[in-house]
């Protein structure tokens, strides 16, 4: 739904106008007052002709609501709007989610953000993520993370599974996908987190995300030291059903991998872009 000249109309708008934003805020408040009921999801396009006096106009609307918000998306954006989006909103919400297509426009100049002022109770995505560093995931306390064209060294991808194991940070997570810049030398990543290399034929892990139901074939098993387990997934595959057999394509890629895996020979590297961590209560 879009609105125009003082009105909700059918189909989407992606651009106010600079007369149009306080009409739409009014409208859209009263619109929630009348059926008090929550708001499922936000879109934003950050980006001109969008100003800094509209986006702080709706920052500082939605701060101040009392009812919930689920979702924010960012389906685009320039950096100073998006800098000022993410140092003024204050609202937790239980997901957020960013996409920016055009990388080389999302220059953010080397700045570095650490923290949120604002909790993400369930689902944190981003794409790319030039805007943080290590220490604003381990100040995230939320259940999923999904993170691409992150710039994490295999140092510090090892400090973050290290962290989550000694029950330092990241208590609530449940699942993570890193996708890094540059491919990383799993072993490197592992080192020291008594990592276990499963074998798909043999080992089938269950994992329920909300109301669906997936498996894992293999992976390296690693544990917490409350004795939770994970599951880093080296295929990057989500079967569906129990039955679905393992492939010929994973089996080869274990076998390949598992002589790597368990060779002392430092010039054999098995290296990986995207790292999938699945969190048990069980298993």
């Amino acid at each position: 739904m879009g609105f125009e000249q003082n009105r909700f109309v059918e189909g989407e708008r992606k651009r106010f106008r600079k007369e149009d934003i306080s009409a739409f805020i009014r409208a859209s408040q009263h619109f929630l007052d009348v059926l008090n009921c929550r708001i499922d999801r936000i879109s934003f396009d950050l980006r001109p002709p969008l100003t800094d006096d509209q986006l702080i106009m709706m920052i500082d609307w939605l701060n101040g609501m009392k009812i919930d918000i689920q979702a924010v998306s960012i389906r685009t954006a320039t950096w100073p709007l998006f800098e000022l989006f993410i140092t003024r909103f204050q609202k937790s919400v239980s997901r957020l989610h960013f996409f920016e297509r055009n990388c080389k426009q999302f220059k953010c100049d080397g700045i570095i953000y650490k923290r949120l002022n604002f909790e993400i109770k369930r689902f944190f995505s981003s794409n790319p993520c030039p805007w943080f560093n290590l220490e604003f995931l381990f100040n995230m306390d939320t259940e999923k993370i999904s993170a691409h064209k992150i710039d994490l060294s295999p140092e510090d991808l090892n400090v973050f599974l290290r962290s989550w194991q000694e029950g330092k940070t990241n208590q609530k997570l449940r699942k993570i996908q890193f996708e890094t810049c540059v491919e990383r030398d799993v072993k490197e990543v592992l080192n020291g987190c008594g990592g276990e290399l499963m074998d798909p034929r043999t080992a089938k892990f269950m994992f329920r995300d909300g109301y669906q139901d997936m498996w894992i074939h293999g992976g390296i098993l690693i544990r917490r030291n409350d004795g939770r387990l994970a599951v880093i997934d080296i295929n990057y595959y989500e079967y569906s059903t129990e039955e679905q057999n393992v492939t010929e394509q994973e089996i080869q890629k274990y076998l390949k991998v598992r002589e790597i895996w368990n060779s002392e020979e430092s010039s054999n590297k098995w290296n990986e872009k995207q790292f999938f961590m699945y969190i048990f209560s069980e298993i």
